[in-house]
Order: C-alpha cells, then sequence, then structure tokens
C-alpha cells in the first residue's frame, strides 16, 4: 500500500483537493474524522480525559467539549501533549485498521488527510507528502470570510501550526490554491498520475510500517 499523507495550512483548500482525488477513486482516511471517532460518547479515551481533565470537559450529552478543550490546548502546550498522550495512540490504530481494509480491498494507493502532519510527526507514516499551498496572507484572509474571525483571532490560528512556507519545503509534491479551480484541479491531476507512476515503481520514501 503506498500511503500519500495530504496536508496544507488552515484554509489552504485541502478539502478541495481530497474531493478530486476520492472523485478519482483514491481512497481516503481522515484523520480529523477518526479523532471525533475515538473521544465519541463511551469510548475509552474519552473516560481517560474525562479523569485527566475533569468532568467539567464533558458535556450534559455525554460528549466532549471540543470548544472548551480547544480553548484550553490552544493556549497551554503541555496539556496539548497530555490529550495527544491519550488521542494519538488510538487515532493511529483506527488508521492503520482501514489502511489493512482498503488494501485488502484491492487499492494500491490511500491518501492520508492529516491536517497537523508535520507537527505531529506522521510524515514519517507516509511514502510521499503532498501540500496544498497558499501563502499566508490569503490563508488570513480567507479564516477572516470563512469564518468570521478577527484579524488577530485569524493570525493566531495561522500561528499555531507550522509556517506554510515551511511545509511547502518539505513536501514531496505543492498544489498550489492560490488560483482558480480549474487551476488546482489541473495541478492535483497531475500529482496524482506522478504519484500513479510512483507507487508502480515501488520507490517512495516510506521504509517500514511494521511499528504502526
Amino acid at each position: 500500500m503506498f500511503v500519500v499523507g495530504l496536508t496544507g495550512g488552515i484554509a489552504s483548500g485541502k478539502s478541495t483537493v481530497l474531493k478530486i482525488f476520492e472523485a478519482e477513486g483514491v481512497p481516503v482516511i481522515c484523520l480529523d474524522e477518526l479523532a471525533r471517532a475515538v473521544v465519541r460518547p463511551g469510548a475509552p479515551a474519552l473516560e481517560d480525559i474525562r479523569a485527566t481533565f475533569g468532568e467539567e470537559f464533558i458535556n450534559s450529552d455525554g460528549e466532549l467539549d471540543r470548544d472548551l478543550m480547544a480553548g484550553v490546548v490552544f493556549r497551554d502546550p503541555e496539556k496539548r501533549r497530555v490529550l495527544e498522550s491519550i488521542t494519538h495512540p488510538r487515532i493511529m490504530q483506527e488508521a492503520s485498521t482501514l489502511l489493512r481494509f482498503f488494501e485488502q480491498s484491492g487499492h494500491s494507493i490511500v491518501v492520508e488527510d492529516v491536517p497537523l502532519l508535520y507537527e505531529i510527526g506522521f510524515d514519517k507514516w507516509c511514502d510521499v507528502v503532498v501540500v496544498v499551498y497558499v501563502p499566508k496572507e490569503v490563508q488570513e484572509r480567507r479564516l477572516i470570510e470563512r469564518d468570521r474571525m478577527t484579524p488577530e483571532h485569524a493570525r493566531a490560528r495561522i500561528a499555531s501550526q507550522m509556517p506554510i512556507e515551511e511545509k511547502k519545503r518539505r513536501a514531496d509534491y505543492v498544489i498550489d490554491n492560490t488560483g482558480d479551480p480549474e487551476s488546482t484541479r489541473r495541478q492535483a491531476l497531475e500529482v496524482l498520475e506522478r504519484i500513479r507512476a510512483q507507487a508502480r515503481s515501488g520507490k517512495g520514501n516510506l521504509e517500514s510500517r511494521a511499528s504502526m
């Protein structure tokens, strides 16, 4: 199984590229969706969060208060690391299960959608990494328009991630989403064709998945 890591900065348009890949028949594993699944009511991870952080982080309906938790871990890196130590092993286990399922279903390529791919070191699990890129000023403008953020809040959200220029530098492939949708689609299809050729040759960056 040839694993493609897809990432980018906040508001870079990663979901647009994902839809293009999916339309071409490439299965996608979304780590954000897995992150929500592992803290569903009754899940062991949610009970660990309750015991570690306190009852106030659980809503009356038994679900994680995501806004409250985000506000805490956004300000406190140590608490963020504690939360990640609870959730990340479970997320990785779910991702590994899905990878095996897609492989057994006959797929040779899978895309893993990981917003904080470089920040959490997930690139070590990928054969190649694709970064969806827009400049920082475009990220800021889109956040303000899309999410009705203040400029200060938008800049703080962007600053909480690895700089987009650094992600671009590290990427195996870059899709520039600054232009019109057709330009993005054309780049995405070109990148996908190159990845398919690379998968057929077996020349990826991933040396071993044995410990995943």
